[in-house]
């Protein structure tokens, strides 16, 4: 069977216009891209959503576990552990970051509590190096969440197949998203407020009902002038993006491009897919291992960042700029370097990684899977802890007052 690279090839393209709007010189072209390129990846994990899954759910849950949980583990504590390193050659600085977030070295209490949310909470990561880091959790959250919902819909007899789960699936998320915007609501125990969590949750509904209605309906040129007439006066006059914190009026604007968006990609992905080379297995790369361009392609401009200071003589504490080093000029051709290390660098660093680690016994994938078995056992048992304490204590209550009844029955003057 010839397997189907334009889904790879559409990832691929996503992640490129993901690192491009970090650092492209134009901002007009961080709107256009930016209202496309995440969401494209949650719509991709609905569409290859098996609905045999819900009869192995344990399988699944493991399975998306080990492909995002432990890379999202072992990368994050990675980064914490070189986290007051970067200030000593100036990749971080106490004076330069963002308007909402600006590094400084840990402390022992700090790294502690920071290390502690990381293994429970996918959350403490490094703020600036790590920024795309969410996108794990909310990835493997929105999994979750959405397999729960699929199993109780198969439960509720009214649904007569599949489609109409799926739109109901598609109204809960819905319903919840906006009740969590109107009224300015966070989701408890879920860091960021769990508002890209949940538009994570309804994105992969939408992939999935594509999915369902994809071979009933013709795509043709008409198909991508609509949504090329509808994803451009989005993101011209009001571009919107997964951001952590929203209003109405930007969630309402986000979902209808962003799905315009991803098939505009996923035509473009067909075409280039048909014509077999290099290009193509580099996209099809690319768009496989896409987990770890998020995960380092900040972390990789710090070395267009040092070509940069170089080059216009500025001050080595401008590395620590983020994302990019500003100044210099559209012309000077430093952000296309950015794009391309900011993609190809995780990608060597991953390829000589496995060739280096293959076939060896105690590679340290092969410890991280041992560490994974180690904390999923732990988790198993602590469950099967809290669960008997949980059935002695409600057997505890139910006995008491059973006896207390029948005490107060004994006791009962009617009797005498």
């Amino acid at each position: 069977m010839i397997r189907d690279n334009s889904f790879s090839i559409l990832k691929a393209f996503a992640v490129i216009l993901l690192v491009l709007t970090s650092c492209t010189p134009w901002p007009v072209v961080s709107d256009f891209v930016g209202l496309v390129a995440m969401p494209a990846f949650f719509l991709c994990v609905g569409y290859f959503f098996n609905t045999e899954h819900v009869n192995r759910p344990a399988e699944y849950v493991e399975r998306r576990a080990r492909q995002l949980y432990f890379p999202f583990l072992k990368w994050a504590i990675a980064l914490l552990l070189l986290h007051n390193l970067w200030f000593y050659v100036g990749v971080l600085s106490e004076t330069q970051g963002t308007a909402t977030a600006v590094s400084h070295p840990y402390s022992w209490n700090e790294f502690s509590q920071r290390l502690w949310s990381v293994l429970f909470n996918m959350s403490g990561y490094d703020d600036l190096l790590c920024e795309t880091f969410w996108v794990f959790r909310a990835m493997l959250l929105a999994n979750v969440g959405f397999l729960v919902l699929f199993i109780l819909g198969r439960k509720i007899s009214r649904f007569e197949n599949d489609k109409e789960i799926g739109w109901a699936i598609f109204t809960v998320s819905f319903l919840a998203v906006l009740w969590l915007v109107v009224g300015k609501l966070v989701v408890t125990g879920v860091a960021g407020g769990g508002y890209r969590e949940l538009l994570a949750l309804f994105f992969i509904c939408c992939g999935f009902l594509f999915r369902q209605y994809r071979g009933t309906v013709e795509v043709d040129w008409r198909t991508y002038l609509l949504c090329l007439c509808i994803w451009i006066p989005v993101a011209w006059f009001y571009p919107v993006s997964m951001t952590a914190h929203t209003d109405l009026l930007h969630f309402i604007a986000l979902p209808l491009p962003a799905f315009a968006g991803f098939m505009l990609l996923l035509g473009l992905a067909e075409w280039v897919g048909r014509y077999k080379g290099i290009v193509n297995k580099l996209l099809v790369y690319i768009g496989d291992n896409y987990l770890c361009v998020i995960a380092f392609y900040l972390l990789a401009f710090k070395f267009v960042s040092m070509l940069k200071v170089g080059i216009y003589g500025l001050s080595w504490s401008q590395i620590a700029q983020h994302p990019v080093v500003e100044g210099g000029h559209w012309w000077d051709g430093l952000w296309l370097c950015y794009l391309v290390v900011g993609v190809a660098f995780p990608l060597l660093v991953r390829y000589f990684y496995l060739r280096l680690t293959e076939g060896r016994r105690w590679s340290f994938g092969r410890w991280g899977d041992l560490l994974f078995d180690m904390i999923l056992l732990v988790g198993v048992t602590l469950l099967k802890i809290l669960r008997g304490i949980t059935l002695g204590i409600y057997h505890f209550f139910l006995n008491f007052f059973r006896a207390l009844g029948e005490f107060l029955k004994a006791s009962s003057p009617k009797d005498e």
